[in-house]
């Protein structure tokens, strides 16, 4: 693929790969600032001259839906389509706005499900966008996490990835469906390949929705062996959330609500919260790990990470606590030293006490790796061991521990060992602060 598409758009990196295409990031060189949008690429293998014929068709037809959907400031602008020969082979390609956020989906998958007030915010931003939609004579038919991104700069939701709408735009309503879908996003009559309805959208919707308000795949969350939705083991919604969810899950089309602007009224009539007229949100999106998912945004930068955790305990601990911790690391190293000089020579001489004592290090350290026992734990799990070692050993094996300093002079030589693990730690902080401002 060329570099510079249409003598205008620097494409540089990719976005997303599918089986007919690819997504990629680009700027426009024709702006000031270059400023980033999105190229999509259509590029068919494999098919017959009729076929081609057809993708072709329905790529045409995304781009005049988009040119006409894109005046909703929630739906990204369609910018240019145009195609390229290159030899016997022709690509297609779409340019749209490029929102830079992160999709529900990351945000779910990274930091848990949401709470309800801020579902109930998502549902009064977008069914405006779903009432717009429809009224336009389109249905989105692949509503999903995926596919609603979050603007990082103002919060507002934005829905993506209008390439379902292509086949139903501009057609008689009622048009059969075929079959592009999430696989349980999709409605019933949309998974039969039947006749697809604005309510189509809406049970999309509504799984999407409860997916964040669950962190849970529809999968989960739909028994099968009563052909039912049941959610309340995961969470517990109030009953005016409850009863619209239910309604826009109806198996029947006719059943559900008729429009989306019905749902947004049964939200506000009955909810004691008001309904935001706004296409912004007041909820403050925490910023997702990297993820390959991204539908619509470049690798996610990593979120800054507080030294605290990053640091060890000890030396994110204050002061006075390092101290305390120092000192109490100097008497652990004393008490080790009495145990092995003392009771570790005469056990550990056998065989079968070195065995027994390299499982209990080896127990220690994978206890250690797999976070069973963090610092603190293992701190004083050390600190146990050995104090119980030394008390046991001046019960059953008095004579051993007859060369045991006084507690006065262990008291001397744990306050020099403690001094010096606070220099020790406050060059490790200085380290630390060094590699953090230079990665």
């Amino acid at each position: 693929m060329p570099l510079l598409l249409g003598g205008r758009y620097i494409v540089e990196n990719p976005i997303a790969q599918g089986g007919f295409g690819a997504t990629f990031l680009a700027r426009d060189r024709y702006t000031p600032a270059m400023k980033r949008c999105v190229v999509k690429l259509l590029q068919p293998v494999g098919l017959t001259s009729s076929q081609m014929a057809i993708a072709k068709q329905m790529f045409e037809r995304e781009a005049t839906v988009l040119e006409d959907l894109g005046t909703h400031p929630q739906i990204p602008d369609l910018l240019a389509y145009f195609e390229v020969q290159s030899g016997q082979d022709e690509f297609f390609y779409l340019v749209q706005e490029f929102v830079d956020g992160f999709t529900l989906e990351q945000i779910v998958e990274q930091h848990g499900a949401i709470a309800e007030a801020d579902a109930l915010e998502i549902m009064q931003s977008l069914l405006p966008v779903l009432t717009f939609i429809h009224e336009k004579g389109s249905i989105h038919r692949d509503i999903k996490p995926a596919n609603i991104m979050v603007r990082k700069s103002d919060q507002t939701y934005f829905l993506l990835d209008f390439g379902a709408v292509k086949q139903v735009a501009g057609a008689a309503q009622g048009q059969k469906s075929t079959g592009i879908f999430t696989p349980g996003y999709g409605a019933p009559e949309q998974m039969r390949g039947d006749t697809v309805f604005p309510a189509t959208d809406l049970y999309a919707f509504a799984v999407t929705c409860l997916f964040l308000l669950t962190g849970k795949e529809p999968e989960e969350l739909f028994d099968v062996s009563y052909n039912k939705w049941q959610w309340d083991q995961f969470v517990k919604l109030s009953p005016t959330l409850n009863n619209v969810l239910h309604k826009m899950l109806e198996t029947a089309p006719s059943d559900r609500f008729n429009s989306a602007a019905a749902v947004l009224q049964e939200l506000s009539v009955n909810s004691s919260t008001n309904v935001k007229t706004s296409h912004q949100t007041s909820i403050q999106v925490p910023v997702p790990i990297a993820s390959p998912l991204a539908v619509n945004a470049p690798a996610v930068p990593k979120p800054v990470v507080s030294r605290s955790q990053k640091t060890p305990w000890l030396l994110s601990a204050p002061i006075p606590t390092q101290f305390i911790a120092a000192f109490l690391l100097g008497v652990e190293a004393m008490l080790l030293w009495q145990v092995m000089t003392t009771v570790g020579i005469s056990a550990i001489g056998a065989p079968a006490n070195l065995v027994v004592f390299g499982a209990l290090l080896l127990g220690v350290i994978l206890l250690r790796i797999s976070s069973v026992l963090d610092n603190k734990d293992l701190f004083v799990f050390v600190n146990l061991l050995s104090f119980a070692a030394v008390w046991g050993g001046q019960i059953f094996v008095k004579a051993l521990f007859q060369n045991l300093p006084q507690w006065l002079d262990i008291a001397q030589y744990c306050g020099v060992a403690g001094f010096s693990a606070i220099a020790l730690m406050a060059a490790f902080r200085l380290i630390f602060q060094l590699l953090y401002s230079l990665l």
